[in-house]
Order: structure tokens, then C-alpha cells, then sequence
């Protein structure tokens, strides 16, 4: 048996020399394709048949090994693209669906929108209403347990207008009703409870209130025996916290000296250096 390779070189003693044709470069620069495949095709034909089977099988082998190598990469392939087909239609319709949603959104977010500057509204209306029914009530923070007797009513009637050097007709105020609050004592607060005192005329609330002011501007607090005690304006829980949120103003502003004054609800007015400013906000105080 005669080898591949012994063959080749046995057919290429034997085969006769060619003469490789002088082809001139200024008659034929460039060569078309088709004369190109003219050559090919004589070459072909003057191949010994035995090569050309060889060429074949070879060509033949080397297909089949690169179709069993590259199946599997191009069926792994074909399966990824029809995944992410199937992904992309997914998407297509999820993107549909949120377009939709959206738009069936946004009349329910401005809807909620309103709605919810209606309830702030009517909260800031409900809450001045109540304010406004509080109007004549003051605040007593401090008066001892049991001070009062079994008479509240009749004892502030004498008492505020003595506590506060306030000038009357008859040498009292007349006054709705006064009570502690919460009507229970709790058992585990050791301070008293404040008492809530409802004036009939609010000008003697701010006769009250005025008296209260002016004698704690001039350092002269309020005592009952030994017990300090403070008089503020009843008002909401809303108002209160909000007037709460000024307390570590007002503590810098009585340390520089400022003058200050809660103005109805809960504005701040500060007096500093001949200049005067009201506030709506603690964070709006600059230092």
C-alpha cells in the first residue's frame, strides 16, 4: 500500500512542468473574476482523479467533524434565541400593562391629591373652630391638690383677680365653671393636675392673660403659698405642639435678652435689637 504522502510526491515527480504563462501588467492589470474561475476550472481538470478524491474525502471528513462540533453549539443556540423571543414578548406586554395601569393611575393620584387638601383643610378648619370654643378658657398649671376646696368656681372668682392685681366692680370675675383635668387623680403623678377655668367674658380672659404677662416680663411669678404657678391660654392639641416646637427658641431667645410673644395660633413674635419679626416655623429663627 502506497501512503498519502508518498503518493504526492511520486504524482509530482512524474507530473510534466507547466509553463507559467508571462501575462504583460500594462495588457492586463487586473484580472476579471470570471477569467479567475476559467483557471480554477482547468486546474480542476488537469488534477489527477486520485488527488481529487483524496480532496474530497478529506473535505468530506473535515465537514463532518465540524457539523458534530458545532451542532450541539448551534441547537444550544437556536434554543437561547427562541428564550429570549419568548422573553421579549414578555416584556412587550408587561410594558403594555404598566402603560396601562399608569394611565388609569393618574386620575386616581390627582383624585388623592384633592382629597387631600380637602382633608387638610377641613383639619385646619375643625381645629380652628375648636380653638375659637376655647377662646375664654385659661389654663392653671401648678396650683396645689385640693387648693381650690369644694368651690372651684367661687374660689378663682376671688382668687385670680388677687393673684393678679385686676381692679373689678365687685372684687371678683365672673366665671363659668373651673375644674381639674383629667377629673381623676392619677396615682402615679406626684405634680398637680391643671386646672381649666372657663371665663363669661372673654375681655376678662385677656385681662387675665395681660396681667399674667406683664408680671412674669417684670420677674415677679405667681405663687400660691409656696407653689409657683403659671397661667397659659387653653388651646387644641394641634396649636399646643406646634407652639411646643419654639421652646428651644424661646430658651436662646431669654438668654440673649430677646423679647417674645406667641401670637394666635402658633406664630412667634421676637423683638431684638429694635427690630421686630414674626415666625411660623422654629427652623425660620436665623441666629
Amino acid at each position: 500500500a502506497m501512503s498519502i504522502s508518498r503518493y504526492f510526491s511520486t504524482q509530482s515527480d512524474n507530473m510534466p512542468r507547466r509553463k507559467t504563462p508571462t501575462v504583460d501588467a500594462e495588457e492586463n492589470p487586473r484580472p476579471q473574476s470570471s477569467e479567475a474561475n476559467m483557471v480554477a476550472s482547468t486546474v480542476s481538470e488537469g488534477m489527477d482523479p486520485a488527488l481529487r478524491e483524496v480532496i474530497r474525502e478529506v473535505t468530506a471528513n473535515l465537514t463532518k467533524v465540524i457539523e458534530e462540533k458545532l451542532g450541539p453549539v448551534s441547537l444550544l443556540l437556536q434554543t437561547h434565541g427562541k428564550y429570549l423571543e419568548d422573553h421579549e414578548t414578555r416584556i412587550k406586554e408587561i410594558e403594555t400593562r404598566l402603560s396601562a395601569i399608569e394611565d388609569d393611575l393618574v386620575p386616581s393620584i390627582d383624585k388623592l391629591e384633592s382629597l387631600g387638601k380637602r382633608v387638610k383643610d377641613l383639619t385646619e378648619r375643625a381645629d380652628d373652630l375648636e380653638n375659637r370654643g376655647r377662646r375664654k378658657n385659661i389654663r392653671i398649671v401648678g396650683l396645689p391638690e385640693k387648693a381650690e376646696g369644694n368651690d372651684p368656681t367661687h374660689f378663682f372668682e376671688t382668687w385670680l383677680p388677687e393673684l393678679l392685681h385686676i381692679k373689678t366692680k365687685t372684687g371678683r370675675l365672673k366665671i363659668d365653671r373651673a375644674h381639674r383635668t383629667p377629673n381623676q387623680v392619677p396615682s402615679s403623678e406626684p405634680r398637680p393636675r391643671p386646672v381649666l377655668v372657663r371665663l363669661h367674658n372673654f375681655q376678662d380672659k385677656q385681662r387675665i392673660m395681660n396681667a399674667a404677662f406683664q408680671l412674669g416680663r417684670n420677674n415677679r411669678p405667681l405663687k400660691h403659698g409656696s407653689a409657683t404657678v403659671m397661667i397659659f391660654q387653653d388651646f387644641s392639641a394641634a396649636v399646643v405642639r406646634k407652639r411646643k416646637s419654639f421652646d428651644y427658641v424661646k430658651k436662646l431667645l431669654r438668654a440673649i435678652g430677646a423679647d417674645y410673644r406667641h401670637i394666635y395660633p402658633a406664630l412667634l413674635k421676637i423683638t431684638y435689637n429694635g427690630s421686630t419679626k414674626v415666625y411660623k416655623d422654629a427652623s425660620e429663627v436665623k441666629d
